[in-house]
């Protein structure tokens, strides 16, 4: 699959017993507290299905034989199909596909140097440049269209995705019934029909719990619109250890597995075969300043946690990582964002959100984009381990060239080096002098130079005059 890591060196976080004692705890969370589903439907198919449920305060008692049955009707063949079939992404529990992180609402202008509010050109300009990366495998759009009406922004941020990008493309803004509508007209113009969708979903479709515990009625219709479409659901959970969640990471992902089974048995009711998604960015209150500390190591611990659940149950995952609190590309965003990513990844997650932003997924750096799918592609070469065999261990290559000779002109080396060697394109290695004599660059010029050299050489393949159509028809009819 283009774009995406293979894991085989695989390091899970979660011991066997480990996983049995949060799998129970999140049954029990269920069983006896419950979850406050705010959807009179949602209420109705609990209802039906065996559940305890209290009209007066919503709250919703999950039998555990119905959770783990529910469990059992997702889908477990999930491929988030691109605009072209070169991106097809197969969630297969091998491989990781690194994603956009969503919903920013800032922008530093890439020649400017200004930031400010993100425009639907800046939704546009970075699903170019990570159409172009192969560090990157699907897009969520990074910032929002602030520079439209509230009302119509998931219509100009779709059109302005599909536009610039021919991979999957996950949405979060389709929050009420009539959005999801609204994008799901849209993106069957861009592949010839609602049928045409369902077969091939382009797109899929993101909603959450309200933690802890709470289910939203309003956004919950909404994704059963969506699952009716035949779009793939992102259930994204994300309770904060020590504010929405238990200050212990265990605690925590307990609780979101608990939210996310529930999300899962409300969909599966509602449409069974749902394709779903297991999601989460579970990161800790920082107790110094009381905000999130979406770079810790904690994330990166608490996504591949999560991963390996979703994986015990039989669902692919999507989790928070390459995430950090720093308010530019620099070494503080360095190492949180390899923190809270290398963990996830080696832990096999099927999707990773978070490159690209800056300020705790607030802020578009399109050189942030191009150093996170650089970060993304090293993580990447270490999940593949070394691979020992015949071949590889090129016996017969050493007996040739003996003692006190090279290897520089064997075909072994030439066969080789690049899938054994991690072949950088920002990162420089050059010596001291030659980085000098070619103006002393930093890591944030190579990225910048890379962002140009992208805008100049990279193409995407032109999507049908029907989504432009589509998208302006919609635009009047919700202005």
């Amino acid at each position: 699959m283009a774009n995406s890591i293979p894991v085989r060196c695989r390091r899970d976080v979660l011991a066997n017993e480990g996983v049995e004692k949060i799998r129970y705890a999140a049954l029990e969370i269920l069983e006896l507290t419950g979850v406050a589903v705010r959807s009179e439907k949602g209420r109705r198919l609990l209802r039906d299905a065996g559940c305890a449920v209290d009209e007066k305060s919503a709250v919703v008692k999950f039998p555990p034989n119905l959770v783990e049955e529910m469990a059992r009707k997702n889908d477990r063949a999930v491929v988030f199909y691109g605009r072209t079939r070169k991106h097809d992404a197969r969630l297969d529990f091998e491989h990781v596909h690194v994603c956009s992180d969503g919903n920013g609402t800032e922008a530093m202008d890439f020649e400017a140097r200004k930031r400010g509010p993100s425009r639907k050109s800046d939704v546009a300009r970075s699903a170019f440049v990570a159409d172009a990366l192969k560090g990157h495998g699907i897009n969520w759009p990074n910032v929002t269209s602030q520079d439209v009406p509230q009302g119509t922004r998931h219509i100009h941020d779709l059109q302005a995705t599909l536009e610039n990008t021919e991979k999957h493309i996950t949405l979060a803004t389709d929050t009420t019934a009539w959005e999801v509508q609204d994008v799901v007209e849209l993106a069957s113009a861009a592949v010839g029909g609602k049928e045409e969708l369902r077969k091939r979903p382009i797109i899929s479709s993101i909603h959450t719990s309200f933690t802890p515990l709470q289910i939203e009625g309003e956004g919950l219709d909404a994704g059963f619109v969506a699952a009716d479409a035949g779009l793939p659901i992102c259930f994204y959970v994300m309770p904060g250890p020590g504010s929405t969640g238990p200050a212990t990471l265990a605690g925590s992902v307990a609780l979101a597995v608990a939210e996310a089974l529930a999300g899962n048995t409300l969909f599966q009711l509602n449409s069974p075969g749902t394709a779903f998604v297991f999601s989460c960015g579970i990161a800790p209150m920082d107790m110094k300043t009381s905000t999130r500390a979406g770079g810790s190591p904690e994330h990166g611990l608490t996504s591949a946690a999560f991963s390996q659940m979703a994986h015990y149950f039989g669902f692919p995952s999507l989790v928070g990582g390459f995430v950090t609190t720093s308010k530019e590309p620099d070494e503080q965003a360095a190492y949180e964002k390899f923190s809270s990513a290398v963990t996830p990844i080696l832990a096999g997650a099927d999707m990773i959100a978070g490159i690209g932003l800056l300020e705790d997924c607030r802020t578009i750096w399109l050189e942030q984009l191009v150093i996170d799918s650089e970060m993304s592609r090293i993580i990447g070469r270490m999940a593949q381990g070394i691979e020992v065999n015949d071949d590889t261990l090129a016996l017969d290559v050493i007996e040739k060239v003996g003692i006190g000779k090279d290897y520089l002109g064997q075909r072994h080396t030439m066969e080789h080096f690049r899938t054994e060697h991690f072949i950088p394109i920002v990162t420089d290695r050059s010596s001291y002098d030659t980085w000098k004599a070619k103006g002393s660059k930093t890591m944030l010029d190579r990225a910048g130079d890379e962002v140009r050299r992208i805008f100049k050489e990279h193409t995407v393949e032109p999507v049908r005059s029907e989504v432009a159509e589509t998208a302006a028809k919609l635009v009047k009819k919700r202005s």
